[in-house]
This record gives structure tokens, sequence and C-alpha cells, in this order.
């Protein structure tokens, strides 16, 4: 079983995580991590370094696997210190992962970067395509993201009661 994980620190309001994954590039450098939030069923990625478009799409195909096998109904998506433009990703994203993750039950996307990160036309044009498919939102903090998701998952229980 994979070790216990304190990621993200930033919040107390949720179960601990497990690290279920992790991708690497060429050169043995992290790209992301995945952790698993059980109790609250939110897949965790945390992305490190400059992102190019095929680390991208490398790690949103080794996240459906994931998606299909926990069913996560949120994703807590941190690109908080990262750079790097994956506007080139946009139409496989769009055609195989939003539908792939959302058949797996993504209902809620929140989206995590820095207060002064630039995002190109590309990627915003990119976070529009997701949201026309599922609840997604953008925030600085992970705690803000916690916060959405859990109202976000208390709303859609109270829908299905």
């Amino acid at each position: 079983m994979p070790p216990s994980v304190p990621f993200p620190r930033t919040c107390k309001i949720h179960s601990p995580a497990e690290l279920v994954y992790h991708v690497d590039d060429d050169h043995g450098q992290r790209v992301a991590d995945f952790g698993f939030f059980d109790k609250e069923r939110v897949l965790y990625v945390r992305w490190h370094g400059h992102l190019t478009a095929d680390e991208v799409i490398r790690v949103a195909e080794a996240s459906l696997p994931w998606h299909e096998q926990l069913h996560p109904v949120g994703l807590l998506n941190d690109k908080r210190g990262t750079s790097g433009d994956w506007g080139e990703a946009m139409t496989w994203i769009e055609y195989e992962w939003i539908p792939r993750a959302k058949a797996s039950g993504l209902q809620a996307f929140a989206y995590v970067i820095n207060p002064d990160m630039m995002v190109s036309f590309e990627n915003a044009a990119l976070i529009d395509k997701i949201r026309q498919e599922v609840d997604l939102r953008t925030f600085y903090s992970v705690g803000a993201a916690w916060k959405w998701l859990r109202q976000h998952a208390f709303r859609r229980a109270g829908a299905a009661a």
C-alpha cells in the first residue's frame, strides 16, 4: 500500500491523502504526483517544473486509469510554481481526457495557480472547454480550492437525496 502523504498541507479539513502515482519526465525529473482523498473522493495532482504539451498529455493520460479505478468526483489540479505553455495539448485534453474523466464521475475541477501566473490564450481556451463539461473554478490557494470542492460535494449530495 502506498504511504500516506501530507499534501496539501495548507488545509486540515480533509482526510489524509494516499500517494497513488507519480510521473517523471524523460530525464527522471518529477512532473506530477497523484494523491487520492478517499473520504472526499478527490484526486489531487501536484505539478512540478516547466511543463510542455507532451508532459501535460503524459500526466493526463496517466491519470485516466486512476479516474476509472477510483471514480473521483473532484479534481484538485495544483499548478502553483510551474511554468510553460501547454496549449498544444488542448485538442487531446478536449477530445480524449475530458470525456473519459467525466464518464468516470468527474464533476468538479479546482484549478490552483500562482496569482502572478500568466495564462496563455491557448491555456485559457482549454480552461473554457473544460468548464463546458464540468464545474471548473480557478484559485490562488489550495485551502480555497478545498473549501469549494467540499461545498460542491455537499450540493451534489443534497441534490441526489
